[in-house]
């Protein structure tokens, strides 16, 4: 795709997102995960010019197979759809789900290069936990291959909500923390840990590699989402998702 189109369409996915609206936009034209990667980039400058973090998507089998992907992908985490627990978010059009997932804060700087990257490392890394609820939308109807249109939408994140962060959590048993969703108090879906790439922790080592074939890095300070325990969560306005992870803690989001 030449430069100005890809450009253009950036700014279009840019100011779909900020009026919160779904519109056609050719994503069938992108033709590599290249192109994917730096209209994302672009549409992410305009969007926002402060960043947290990243969050993930598809690292659970169900995910991947609710959004027709075959693997994991991710997108920087900007501050303005970053939010508190108790928060009420205005749900946009597009609107996919909920991921119910653990966001951890990075005590140090993490680069794929030069030393291991293993789920030993990253435990060593991460200072806190939060229990978290991660949006996923869309800006326009899917494209045709599914994969390069999510990574370019914006890694289809809407928003991020994260509780109470805990400090005092057993890193190596998080593939055995069990998660329950529940909307307007009804229990939904219960999953575990070891559903995110077999511990959630393997998550942030996916990401690290992943940003070091951009001669990229984690920085100390960022929050990673590692995606959804369970399936993708439908949310509807008015109703109130409130997730439990069993030792970590709880959020709770309304929706309008």
């Amino acid at each position: 795709m030449p430069t100005p189109h890809l450009e253009e369409l950036a700014l279009r996915l840019s100011a779909n997102r900020k009026a919160g609206r779904v519109s056609d936009l050719p994503l069938h034209d992108i033709q590599s995960e290249a192109e994917a990667e730096a209209i994302q980039a672009a549409a992410l400058d305009d969007y926002d010019e402060d960043f947290v973090g990243y969050t993930l998507v598809g690292t659970s089998l169900v995910c991947q197979r609710m959004l027709g992907v075959r693997r994991p992908f991710y997108a920087p985490l900007p501050n303005r759809a970053f939010h508190s627990d108790g928060n009420r978010i205005v749900l946009p059009q597009g609107m996919i789900g909920a991921q119910c997932e653990l966001a951890f804060t990075i005590g140090a700087a993490l680069q794929g290069e030069g030393s291991a990257i293993n789920r030993d490392t990253m435990a060593a890394a991460v200072v806190t936990c939060w229990p978290t609820i991660g949006l996923l939308g869309r800006r326009t109807p899917p494209a045709s291959n599914p994969e390069l249109g999510a990574i370019a939408d914006f890694g289809l994140h809407v928003a991020t909500i994260c509780g109470p962060m805990s400090m005092d959590f057993d890193r190596d048993a998080l593939d055995q923390v069990q998660m329950t969703a529940r909307i307007d108090g009804k229990p939904m879906i219960s999953a575990r840990g070891d559903a995110v790439l077999g511990h959630p922790l393997e998550a942030v080592a996916w990401l690290v590699r992943e940003l070091a074939r951009q001669d990229r890095r984690i920085s100390a300070g960022d929050i990673v989402a590692t995606g959804s325990f369970g399936p993708i969560l439908q949310v509807l306005p008015g109703q109130q998702l409130t997730v439990a992870f069993e030792r970590i803690g709880e959020v709770s989001c309304r929706f309008d």
